[in-house]
């Protein structure tokens, strides 16, 4: 695509340049004066959760908060510093340059949230702060984060990440946030364990004695006791409103008639600048002052440039020297800024002047800061000359980088809401950007939307840069939206058509084949998508994508059914995180979340609740599905095992929820299917079957499922049919016919776990038909398929009486000859047994012919104690469902689950078994 002859003959800018200025205190003056009372004030802060401070501009509270940084540092305290700006209202942005500031005071902090931001990555601000928590967890010794003006964020979402921080802040660390309004966040629960120190206006208003001092110095001769006195009144101690009135007494021929008419109120003291303070300098200082005003900060070279002189050097030491709030940024003094009250002064008499004069200084500022790769103050600038083709020239070479490589997408949505459209149409990189903005932040129908505009416009154009850019979005948003046969075939399509293509944009294609392939069950193919992905990565160190990578070969690892090698995959793409992103961060969280659920398949719980903590936080920004349901299952099912039933269902309720309101269909139905699960595993048969019917994952009496079941929902079909298992036991034909067809789909899919876990629950259904030796048999081939797999909780998860059969399958193998033995080995079935509690041992364990014995009825549910004492009293299946407000179905399969437990096989026996072990 041609470029602007605008925005031609320019060096690369990189959205990656932040202001180093930003990240430390302002020089302090050498005249400065000492305040021991508020420095004693201050100083009770350190050891606090939050310093509070807030008053109103001209109060001291930067310079108050640099003077107590640096004494803090002469205690030991370390001091990350950060100056806030308007820009930092998007979220990623704010947290680029928190995790700086955090870097700049201690080289071992926020590594990890620029990496991943740098990484092209896609997180909240809640992932963002998680990660910085983990971060901060690890400081050794005190800490003091300073966040000055915070009344320029006014984005909620942040203010809610700050406050969750703060709270969760280890002890030695503390915060000082400086504002002119009050504070957005709760104070009240750090108030209440006095863990906040809060300082306002009162606080930092001179006492007479330092106002006496402050006058001295800035007036150039000290003032008498009573003209000191009158001006602190009037002023009531605000320090810019006594150094509005010293610099005016410098100037004043009569100072006792000034003072007289002096009123202190902002009104006189506006006045008295222009008229006492600007007024009475030499024209060039006045048109210097003026000229400069409109630059957030600025330098001796940038002015020398944007206003056509070369003594701008001299002029700024003239400046300082008159103390015309002029701040110093950073220690080797290059950078400038004037005081808020000042440049706001400055601001509102240059409006005065001609408005081109304004403009072109802005324009030669945009020029300059372009020219060294600062785009956002370029940009800026641009806006504020009223330039807006330059403006939407800047942004249309900078979006891509911006969005694709940084992130930032509220920043370019921010530009794009300032730039008229007809400018935005006539730029389809802007455009370009905008789709991956929104498509990466899952507003699909927006993201639809502007592709279908970018493809006419590709027809339109011919232009290959445009038309691969716009190509390989649609194959996100694809894969995004959970169409892995369109993503399929584009991607495809793609990587043929654009051989030559940029090495990140063919990584990011290749992972969505590879995605694809795994939704598809194409895995050799998906094999080799990820090399590909991999090779393109590795070529521009996108160690981002490798995290991606990573996460897709361990999702095909599971799919095809190698569980050992998809934790060897998940935990390669771990290491190659950990080196540069850090484990806690969005690419960290995709391959931490994968590795949760395969550890709890493995029966590794600790391992599960340790990457559950590290992907938790981000578990609801990923844009495949199989993160998400990775973290919501394996959460719930760690609840279940703790005993907490409720809160696993409200966890997976959540998940559902949130797959509604992303319009993820697949999300929803595996979460609503692993609810009807947990039902099943409770006993809670009629609450399984209702919520199911509500689902329509199961029909009424015998009619099919009123919702069709994607092939790729392995988990969703297994739930259906232990569903369909807990029905009447009776109707075996068309429950044979259910087993026989997902055998068959899952071994033409190739889905190994899948045929196992199968062929358990059909093992299962025939031993609940009291055909024992089959169902044996069945089982041991069963467990040789997942035992190869590397499956355990699935198996023992998928009903009560896996176990029991477990055992009876080893006490049998003890009973035979050795060249008898069955397929699984006899260290997988320990290793089955230890994860269900149990512990094999041969004389203990029951066989088909043996009585049950007290261990075995000890595990009689408080339900199905409950139905034998109505056994005993008399009741048939009717009452019993009337009176457990079951239905006659439930009542079967619980009848059916007592008489496995008791080795029995009709009620009578039952009853005496239950006699005879005191259970009655």
């Amino acid at each position: 695509m041609a470029k602007s002859s605008r925005a031609s003959g320019t060096v690369k800018a990189s959205a990656a340049v932040l202001v180093e200025s930003r990240l430390a205190p302002p020089q302090l003056s050498t005249t400065l004066l000492a305040r021991p009372g508020l420095s004693a004030l201050l100083h009770s802060g350190l050891g606090k959760r939050l310093l509070s401070i807030t008053a109103p501009a001209g109060y001291g509270k930067t310079t108050a908060l640099a003077q107590f940084a640096a004494q803090a540092e002469t205690l030991g305290v370390t001091v990350a510093w950060l100056s806030l700006e308007e820009e930092d209202n998007d979220p990623l942005l704010f947290f680029r340059y928190l995790a700086s500031a955090l870097r700049h005071a201690d080289a071992r902090l926020g590594r990890s949230v620029l990496a991943q931001t740098a990484g092209g990555s896609v997180a909240s601000t809640d992932a963002i702060s998680a990660s910085m928590l983990s971060d901060l967890s690890a400081v050794e010794g005190p800490l003091l984060l300073v966040l000055d003006d915070f009344h320029l964020v006014h984005d909620e979402g942040l203010h809610r990440q700050v406050e969750w921080l703060i709270a969760h802040l280890p002890p030695a660390i503390g915060v000082a946030i400086a504002s002119r309004t009050r504070l957005p966040l709760s104070l009240s629960p750090w108030r209440v364990r006095n863990q906040l120190l809060e300082l306002d206006a009162t606080h930092f208003g001179l006492a007479l004695d330092e106002a006496a001092a402050f006058l001295g110095i800035v007036s150039g001769a000290p003032l008498n006791r009573a003209q000191v006195q009158a001006l602190h009144s009037r002023t009531e101690g605000w320090i810019a409103g006594l150094q509005l009135a010293s610099l005016a007494l410098r100037e004043s021929g009569d100072r006792s008639a000034f003072v007289r008419d002096f009123s202190g109120t902002d009104r006189d003291i506006t006045d008295y600048l222009g008229e006492h303070v600007l007024d009475s300098l030499q024209p060039d200082l006045r048109d210097f002052l003026l000229d400069t005003a409109g630059l957030e900060r600025f330098s001796a070279e940038l002015c020398d440039e944007v206003l056509s002189r070369t003594d701008s050097r001299a002029m700024l030491a003239e400046v300082q020297a008159r103390n015309l709030f002029l701040s110093g940024l950073d220690r080797t003094r290059t950078w400038f800024r004037y005081h808020h009250l000042f440049a706001d002064y400055l601001r509102g008499r240059s409006r005065e002047r001609p408005a081109d004069v304004s403009r072109a200084i802005s324009l030669r500022a945009s020029s300059w800061f372009q020219r060294h790769g600062l785009l956002r103050e370029a940009i800026r600038y641009a806006f504020d000359g009223l330039d807006f083709e330059r403006a939407a020239d800047l942004v249309a070479e900078f979006s891509a980088e911006l969005v694709q490589h940084r992130g930032e997408h509220a920043t370019l949505l921010g530009w794009l809401a300032r730039l008229p459209q007809h400018l935005v149409y006539a730029r389809p990189k802007i455009r370009v950007g905008h789709a991956w903005s929104l498509a990466m932040t899952r507003r699909y129908a927006e993201a639809e939307h502007e592709l279908r505009a970018l493809e006419h416009a590709c027809q339109e154009s011919g232009e290959d840069e445009l038309r691969y850019m716009v190509e390989m979005i649609r194959c996100v948003y694809w894969a995004h939206v959970g169409e892995p046969l369109q993503a399929k075939a584009g991607s495809e399509t793609w990587l043929k058509s654009w051989p030559r293509a940029d090495a990140f944009c063919t990584g990011v294609v290749a992972n969505v084949l590879a995605s694809a392939c795994c939704a598809t069950d194409a895995f050799e193919q998906g094999d080799k998508a990820l090399a590909i992905a991999r090779r393109s990565f590795s070529e521009t160190q996108a160690d981002y994508g490798l995290a991606w990578a990573a996460a897709l070969a361990a999702m095909l690892a599971i799919r095809r059914g190698d569980y050992d090698d998809a934790l060897k995959q998940a935990r390669a793409g771990i290491v190659v995180v950990e080196r540069s992103l850090g484990v806690a961060s969005y690419a960290g969280s995709m391959l931490a979340l994968l590795a949760a659920e395969i550890c709890y398949e493995q029966s590794n719980l600790s391992g599960a609740k340790a990457f559950l903590d590290i992907g938790l936080p981000f578990v609801d920004d990923h844009g495949l599905i199989e993160m998400t349901t990775a973290g919501y299952l394996t959460r719930a099912r760690l609840l279940y095992l703790a005993g907490d039933s409720a809160l696993a269902d409200t966890c997976l309720l959540e998940g559902e929820s949130l797959g509604h309101r992303l319009r993820l269909p697949r999300l929803a139905l595996i979460l609503s299917a692993e609810r009807c699960a947990l039902r099943l595993r409770a006993g809670l048969i009629e609450e399984a079957h209702k919520l199911a019917r509500s689902y329509g994952l199961m029909g009424y009496g015998a009619s099919p499922p009123e919702q069709p079941v994607s092939n790729a929902e392995d988990s969703v079909r297994l739930v259906q049919l232990r569903l369909k298992m807990s029905v009447a036991s009776g109707n075996t034909g068309s429950l044979t016919g259910a087993f026989n067809d997902a055998l068959r789909q899952a071994s033409r899919d190739d889905h190994r776990a899948q045929v196992a876990r199968v062929l358990v629950l059909k093992a299962v259904h025939h031993y609940r038909m009291q055909d024992s030796a089959q169902a044996l048999r069945m089982l041991d081939e069963a467990l040789d398929h997942a035992a190869r797999c590397g499956l355990v909780h699935s198996v023992i998860d998928s009903d009560p009486v896996v176990l029991e059969m477990i055992e009876a399958i080893h006490v049998n193998r003890g009973n035979r000859q050795l060249e008898g033995r069955g397929l699984a080995p006899d260290a997988y079935l320990q290793r089955l047994l230890t994860a269900g509690g149990r512990t094999l041992s041969a004389s203990a364990a029951p066989t088909l012919s043996a009585s049950a014995d007290t261990t075995a009825i000890e595990r009689l549910t408080e339900r199905e104690l409950k139905i034998l004492r109505l056994l005993k009293a008399g009741l048939g299946n009717r009452e019993l469902a009337q009176s457990l407000f079951v239905s006659e179905a439930t009542v079967k399969w619980h009848l059916h689950n007592i008489f496995t437990k008791l080795g029995v096989k009709n009620r009578t026996s039952a009853l005496a078994r239950a006699q005879q072990n005191s259970l009655l």
